[in-house]
């Protein structure tokens, strides 16, 4: 099975600051077989068969025993725009982009993140991770003086991004942000599909079926890469 640069990190896409944003929560069983061995994010085309993972559009994601997935939702677009596992005061999320068939993006969003974190009296630097060079960042919080810490990863895959944004517990202590990620993206598939869609769009995602309801599906509008926005996103999270 090959594995994808895990070297590398995803960029910062926010939603619309516009526009009214909610929160799908999900409660999964917990299942014992593994996406596949080795450390992931996995592209379908190396672990097409998706077995137990659940179904969230252009990503298949594990159940993690005693983490709480959630859906951060545009409810006036009806898209999701990420997903959430939140475990021992640590959030991890996850975005996905298109990104170009001969390039990775990754270096180029990362130095625009630097600036515009900058441009909002934040500050960051560049550090040395598991997945390749990140950006650990203080965002200033809104309406406080205080600042959060955030930090951004970026994974280059085929013809896709995968940015994990790590904020609470995790985003100040190594050891606790690597357990995480390790239990979420060594079970992780993304899968592109072959639809066209513009460097740096983000990918559908939707939330996976259950027994009550399907939840909502992305479709159109589906919001450009966008650079980091004021305060962690974990605020997104209720």
């Amino acid at each position: 099975m090959g594995l994808f640069s895990r070297r590398r990190k995803a960029r910062d896409p926010q939603e619309d600051p516009n526009s009214e944003s909610a929160v799908e929560e999900l409660a999964p069983e917990e299942s014992e077989e593994e996406a596949g061995e080795g450390v992931g994010p996995f592209d379908e085309a190396d672990h097409p068969e998706r077995g137990d993972l659940l179904d969230a559009g252009s990503l298949w994601i594990p159940a993690v025993k005693g983490a709480t997935i959630q859906f951060s939702v545009d409810r006036r677009r009806d898209v999701v725009l990420g997903v959430v596992y939140v475990k021992a005061q640590t959030a991890v999320q996850l975005q996905v982009f298109a990104a170009p068939k001969s390039a990775n993006i990754w270096d180029d969003v990362r130095s625009e993140m630097i600036s515009s974190i900058a441009s909002q009296g934040g500050s960051s630097r560049e550090a040395k991770g598991e997945y390749g060079t990140e950006i650990r960042a203080q965002m200033p919080a809104n309406g406080k003086r205080s600042a959060n810490p955030v930090r951004y990863l970026g994974i280059d895959g085929p013809r896709w991004l995968l940015r994990v944004t790590v904020t609470g517990r995790g985003a100040v202590d190594d050891k606790a942000a690597s357990s995480l990620i390790h239990e979420v993206l060594d079970r992780t598939v993304v899968s592109r599909g072959q639809t066209p869609h513009p460097p740096r769009e983000i990918l559908p995602l939707h939330v996976p079926r259950t027994k009550k309801d399907d939840g909502p599906t992305a479709d159109d509008g589906r919001p450009r890469l966008s650079l980091p926005q004021r305060g962690p996103e974990i605020t997104e999270i209720r």
